[in-house]
């Protein structure tokens, strides 16, 4: 080795002891500041984690800072291909999802957002054809030409669902959780693909949020379950009063024989409304439709409407008029099935929903999931956006609780 070489290695050696006494002098100095490390809330792609609080968020559609401090669980859903068509115009479709919640001693909550790009409200509305002088309801799925490109899209609401194991009686929910439910290939007259669970001891918890059914306006959820009824196992919570019910009724065209159906209410004047309520049809806002004649002008209390003449009534292109009448008539419910409350707040870009519920609601139905053990629970996530029956899915999620 050259003196030039050793005199580098030297000095080399020189510096590394002491840089390295500089280095330890300052981890052990005793007056030395050290920032404090605060953990950040993780992410997680297939598990959320319910953060223990003493004081409950404010479920209002607004992400408030209580929400800053939980474990997000971000992750997407996609929309799959049961066959048949069942989906069509949706299959392959994804939202990105990201989920959180706190539990207190009373009840658990959680924040759900997902990317949505169209507020879909509009739900099976009327509207009056002019050739055929019938009222008629727009599709709640997309119509498609022989080339199987679509001419008409599917005209629905917005909903979000999470199907939970009651009281851990369903097989293999743990590997599969709504799948489980899921049986595909059926025929046309059983409706394709439906839900039921596979034998009289199973039940899943269905928590269903339907923007237009209660959702936005009364700020609950369809608080649904599942037996083994086949071949749709998908039943209602007990309730004493309220929900949705269709907005239709069969009227004989007068000084005719002939039965039509037509909207039963309506509010005059009004544009571009997607529920009528309890409380609209109670004070009179709403109006009972007594009639309708052969060209499909409408009788009411008050007056009549001529949709030949006013064509806000009619199809206006890919859409309905302004006029158009809702599907639905509405009112809150009371009893097991409003069980779940809720907020939502369409941001522009997509969801914000709140939503929160007993840790156990006192059920003895076996139609509700008990959280007040605080184990672990598996469960699956549905994005219907503008959809009837055709979601994204998202299985085998698992919440956890903060101890």
């Amino acid at each position: 080795m050259t003196t030039q070489h050793r005199n580098f290695w030297l000095t080399l050696t020189v510096l590394s002891i002491v840089g390295s006494s500089l280095y330890f002098g300052a981890c052990t100095h005793d007056d030395q500041i050290v920032d404090e490390y605060i953990p950040k809330p993780t992410v997680n792609d297939k598990e959320l984690l319910s953060k223990k609080v003493t004081a409950a968020p404010s479920i209002d559609g607004t992400i408030d800072a209580a929400w800053d401090d939980a474990t997000k669980l971000e992750t997407t859903a996609t929309v799959p291909d049961p066959g048949q068509d069942v989906f069509k115009g949706y299959v392959g479709n994804s939202y990105h999802l990201t989920m959180r919640s706190m539990y207190d001693d009373q009840n658990i909550y959680f924040l759900a957002e997902w990317n949505d790009n169209e507020m879909s409200q509009n739900r099976d509305p009327w509207y009056f054809d002019p050739v055929a002088k019938l009222w008629q309801q727009e599709s709640n799925k997309p119509k498609f030409d022989a080339a199987g490109q679509m001419t008409r899209p599917a005209f629905y609401e917005d909903k979000f669902a999470m199907n939970w194991n009651v009281n851990n009686t369903v097989a293999g929910w743990d590997q599969t959780t709504c799948y489980a439910t899921c049986h595909t290939g059926l025929s046309a007259t059983d409706g394709l693909a439906r839900h039921y669970t596979s034998s009289a001891s199973e039940r899943v918890d269905m928590w269903h949020w339907k923007s237009v059914r209660n959702g936005l306006v009364y700020g609950q959820f369809d608080d649904q379950y599942m037996d083994n009824t086949t071949p749709n196992g998908r039943l209602n919570d007990s309730k004493v009063s309220g929900g949705y019910s269709d907005n239709v009724q069969t009227l004989t065209i007068t000084g005719t024989a002939t039965s039509v159906k037509v909207p039963k209410y309506f509010i005059p004047a009004k544009s571009y409304y997607y529920w009528i309520t309890k409380e609209e049809i109670d004070n009179g806002t709403a109006k009972l439709i007594t009639a309708v004649d052969a060209d499909g002008v409408l009788t009411y209390d008050g007056g009549t409407v001529d949709p030949n003449a006013d064509l806000t009534f009619q199809r206006n292109g890919a859409t309905t008029g302004a006029s158009g009448i809702p599907s639905v008539y509405l009112a809150p419910w009371v009893g097991s099935r409003g069980d779940i409350t809720c907020a939502a707040e369409y941001t522009g870009s997509g969801w914000v929903l709140e939503f929160q519920r007993k840790l156990n609601t006192g059920d003895t139905e076996a139609q509700d999931v008990d959280f007040s053990t605080l184990e672990d629970k598996y469960f699956g996530v549905g994005i219907f956006n503008g959809a009837a029956i055709a979601h994204a899915i998202k299985p085998n999620l698992l919440l956890k609780f903060e101890k």
